[in-house]
């Protein structure tokens, strides 16, 4: 099997400590690409594709986002795509959390290039006039990119990453003023055949089995790969359901409470407020946008 493994320097983990796979390349004839100027990436992403069958992604969620969403912009709807394995190398790594390597290494590299356990899934695909499409693993809208921001702001800046600022964040907004922290931002949204329109508290969607911690915050009924949920500005008992989701009482109807769940094709927006993709804030070109989802891919881990 050809490899290229693609290592950003820049990602948190990776700049400190130095990458933990680009040292065994050699073992596998892989083709290293660094990731330090951004610019290059289309070239180099068009160079791995005409010799590699798997792409392996050492940075953060960012890094991961990147990557993908030029390899899917580029080989279209049609031009076979290469199996992906993403390896932690960044302050948060929600997605590798989920979805990543098990091992980061030699032993690590040597399972997904000989014994992977392959995921089949898609990604998100967001899509407006004016913009590329992007592709990521975990979107949300209103509260959620709030909190993000806090953690970032205020956590990463003094070390504290991963799960613990993820925490940190859901325990700001527990435990301060709700409208300070996440106030209700006006939205409509049509998907699966429903337009909800007014103040919402935020929007979360995936294609994968879970979220943040283990966290499947979905019981939409259907067969659509993309599953979102969306809480109103009306919402009631906020905490209790996120704690009987948590603990998997997903079989109530809680339309009553401001909460809705989907699994569907497509889901189109009009919002102006914070968007976020793997953790990242996505400026977008005006307040209209679809989220679907991709073709199918492979991840190895």
């Amino acid at each position: 099997m050809s490899i290229s493994l693609f290592v950003n320097p820049h990602s948190e983990r990776v700049g400190k400590r130095g990458s933990r796979l680009s040292n065994h390349a050699t073992d596998y004839d892989a083709r290293v690409f660094d990731l330090a100027v951004f610019d290059s990436l289309p070239g180099q992403v068009r160079a791995a594709r005409d010799t590699s069958e798997l792409f392996i992604i050492e940075g953060g969620d960012g890094t991961v986002q990147c990557m993908m969403s030029e390899v899917l912009r580029q080989a279209g709807d049609d031009a076979p795509l290469p199996d992906f394995a993403i390896a932690s190398g960044g302050m948060t790594n929600q997605v590798a959390k989920i979805i990543g390597m098990r091992t980061v290494g030699k032993m690590g590299l040597k399972r997904v290039i000989e014994k992977p356990d392959v995921l089949e899934t898609r990604m998100l695909k967001l899509s407006a006039d004016g913009m590329e499409d992007q592709y990521g693993f975990l979107f949300s809208t209103g509260a959620l990119p709030m909190i993000t921001d806090f953690a970032k702001s205020e956590l990463h800046t003094r070390g504290i990453g991963g799960q613990a600022a993820v925490v940190g964040g859901l325990v700001k907004a527990v435990t301060s003023e709700r409208d300070a922290v996440m106030p209700a931002t006006e939205c409509v949204v049509s998907i699966a055949g429903e337009t909800l329109s007014g103040p919402h508290l935020g929007t979360v969607a995936t294609t994968l089995p879970t979220i943040t911690m283990g966290l499947d915050p979905f019981w939409g009924d259907g067969d659509g790969p993309l599953r979102l949920t969306y809480v109103d500005g009306r919402y009631k008992g906020l905490y209790k359901h996120i704690a009987g989701v948590w603990v998997g009482f997903k079989g109530r109807d809680r339309t009553g409470d401001g909460f809705h769940s989907w699994n569907a094709d497509e889901a189109v927006f009009d919002y102006s407020g914070p968007v976020m993709l793997d953790g990242e804030p996505i400026e977008l070109p005006g307040s209209r946008f679809t989220l679907s989802t991709s073709r199918p891919i492979r991840i190895r881990r």
